[in-house]
């Protein structure tokens, strides 16, 4: 009987389930039992322990140099066991059903499932807060949308006290990570200004045809067509997204750019521990008696296969060499666990640990969560024509055909993702009907625009944009909807004046944080999202996009221009109703000076330790993520 031909697939189907590349979840290969001496302990163990994988980057830099051994502590598993982390619009599915489908939403593999405290400006309501919880973290579940902003942002931050952080001095970092390759037709602007040799892969997907009319119908606004957001004078206008997506139509996280399998037959020096949930920094006091500080001597960490870790007393820590020796603990937990791990390691404000059960304060540092900035945004969810949304996406059986072609070709809708276009605008451009204000309106214009101060950096910096993406959105869409196409448009708040916190309820890190973000506690931001409504709705009423939407489905209004007639004080109520978070927590362990709240110095060193950094800040919210990824320059 002859044998079947041998089908040739894609070499990188198998790499991702390589043990060394996935890591191992026996935290005794490289840790010790707390409450023991060090003999016991792995040589694996060395200079720099990393808990949390947001910092990717961070970890390949270090383990460069061969002389520096690097343990990174994961408390989930490779993003590359999760298929739908590979898959671009893989993410419409781990939110829109996976999280939908889980019991109860507390967590799931790959997601942290977070909840914010009732918000009082939103109707008491309990809020979703998707967390990645895998290599490469939120990178490995996010939308994939690659920003930069406005240079006068960056510039802001060196203002607030992160010497040595303003656009300048980043920009070549942006350019030496980034690995650009231009896609025929879609993207039209000038490829030299982009990163083209780094690892970080990037592209312009496809644009589905709702998506198109919708830039279109932007342009016949009166908005400029960008073709990118991402060089120092295009950062406003409208346009296409660049995005993490490779050329082979696989997401590039973190964890995929930076902790690829060749970093591993090459690299001795770093191990990965995954399964591993980092409890608490080991503190000890170090340096001269005039000025003690403290250093930070390891982690303590409880394992995943042990179900109740508390009880059974199975904590483990892992150490590394004297400060003077070069040892050195990076956590970058992202915005929430983050401060919940430096609160539970006693730093942060008497009160915020008093009040979470922490007995002693070791650091006192009043900024530890404080100063939290969230993007918010509105969506409005529109009926549209058959066959123009990508809605099927959502269907298991639907996306078959779609799946193979990914799956041996790396092209497809599933390569794209979703959420393909938007705008970013100032809010004092948009007037109270909708209408785009020219650069340099009129007194008439003026008085017919909404009034109020802008936070903003400069005038060439968005504080309003507008997304769009042709499927249903709405609440997450974690609620069934009835119909087969939709359409959505969101209003988001770039720039928040509101300010929240994040705080302990107890000093275990296995208990959630307490996450209040206050979102729309300061009325300006409310007409901020009163201003994309407008646009949002004008949009919905301008041709071409209106010959592909037959309805509004929310807010239920029913035709295109009972929306265009509603009030501002309907508007305001459906905002109460259905805000939400756009994934984009920032600022809760900002850089500055220690007496004006913040947390750590210009070398991301945590102020009173001298050797623990903490990364992935967010010292202040007027850009997306890959920004502070790509900054971690100082490490």
């Amino acid at each position: 009987m002859p044998s079947l031909p041998s089908i040739p697939l894609p070499s990188w189907l198998s790499s991702p389930f390589a043990p060394r590349y996935a890591g191992t979840s026996d935290p005794a290969q490289f840790c010790s039992r707390a409450g023991t001496d060090d003999k016991g302990r792995s040589t694996k163990t060395g200079q720099r322990s990393a808990t949390g994988a947001e910092g990717d980057k961070a970890y390949d830099v270090l383990s460069e140099d061969p002389n520096v051994k690097v343990l990174l502590i994961e408390a989930g598993e490779s993003d590359q066991k999760q298929l739908f982390s590979k898959i671009p619009a893989g993410w419409i599915y781990r939110v829109c059903v996976a999280d939908h489908l889980s019991e109860n939403r507390t967590g799931t593999a790959a997601d942290w499932n977070l909840k914010i405290v009732p918000q009082a400006e939103l109707n008491n309501r309990e809020l979703y807060q998707p967390r990645g919880k895998m290599l490469g973290g939120c990178s490995a579940m996010n939308a994939q949308i690659y920003h930069h902003c406005a240079p006068e942002d960056y510039d802001q931050w060196e203002t607030l006290g992160a010497e040595g952080w303003n656009y300048e001095a980043l920009k070549p970092y942006f350019r030496k990570a980034e690995g650009f390759t231009p896609t025929p037709i879609l993207f039209e602007g000038d490829a030299t200004l982009r990163g083209k040799d780094g690892v970080w892969k990037t592209t312009v997907p496809p644009t589905a045809p709702l998506v198109s009319a919708f830039l279109s119908s932007g342009v016949a606004l009166g908005l400029s067509r960008t073709a990118d957001f991402n060089t120092p004078t295009t950062t406003t206008g409208i346009g296409r997204f660049t995005t993490t997506i490779g050329t082979d139509g696989r997401r590039s996280s973190t964890s995929r750019a930076y902790l690829p399998p060749s970093v591993f037959q090459t690299r001795n020096n770093l191990d990965i521990l995954t399964s591993a949930r980092c409890t608490r920094l080991v503190l000890a006091t170090a340096g001269d008696a005039d000025d003690a500080k403290l250093e930070c001597t390891g982690v303590e960490l409880v394992s995943k296969r042990d179900p109740q870790p508390e009880r059974s007393k199975q904590v483990f820590v892992a150490r590394v060499k004297p400060a003077s020796h070069g040892g050195q603990v990076i956590v970058s937990l992202g915005a929430f666990a983050t401060p919940q791990l430096l609160l539970c390691s006693g730093i942060g404000s008497r009160d915020k640990l008093s009040q979470g059960g922490v007995d002693e304060c070791k650091i006192e540092l009043e900024g530890v969560g404080e100063g939290l900035k969230e993007h918010v945004m509105v969506c409005v969810g529109f009926g549209a024509k058959k066959g123009a949304s990508m809605e099927w996406l959502k269907s298991q059986v639907k996306t078959i055909p779609s799946l193979v072609r990914w799956f041996f070709f790396g092209t497809g809708p599933l390569a794209t993702n979703v959420a393909e276009g938007g705008a970013f605008l100032r809010s004092n451009e948009v007037a109270r009907d909708g209408s785009v204000l020219s650069s340099k309106p009129d007194q008439g214009q003026r008085e017919s625009a909404v009034d109020f101060a802008l936070n903003a950096s400069s005038d060439k910096s968005a504080d309003l944009e507008v997304i769009c993406a042709p499927v249903w959105f709405v609440d997450h869409a974690l609620l069934p909807v009835e119909g087969t196409d939709y359409c959505t448009m969101a209003s988001t708040l770039l720039k928040p004046f509101s300010t929240g916190s994040v705080s302990i309820r107890s000093p275990s890190m296995l208990d959630e944080p307490v996450i209040d973000p206050k979102y729309l506690a300061d009325k300006r931001d409310m007409k901020v999202l009163l201003a994309g409504l407008h646009l949002v709705r004008r949009l919905a009423l301008t041709e071409p996009l209106s010959s592909l939407l037959t309805h509004v489905e929310s807010p239920d209004l029913g035709s295109l221009e009972a929306l265009g007639n509603a009030s501002d004080e309907a508007l305001e109520a459906y905002v109460r109703e259905k805000a939400e978070t756009v994934y984009h927590p920032q600022s809760t362990a900002k850089i500055g000076p220690r007496d004006k709240g913040g947390v750590a110095d210009a070398n991301l060193r945590v102020h009173g330790t001298l050797n623990s950094a903490a990364t992935r800040l967010g010292f202040v919210l007027i850009c997306d993520e890959p920004a502070l990824t790509l900054s971690l320059r100082t490490m």
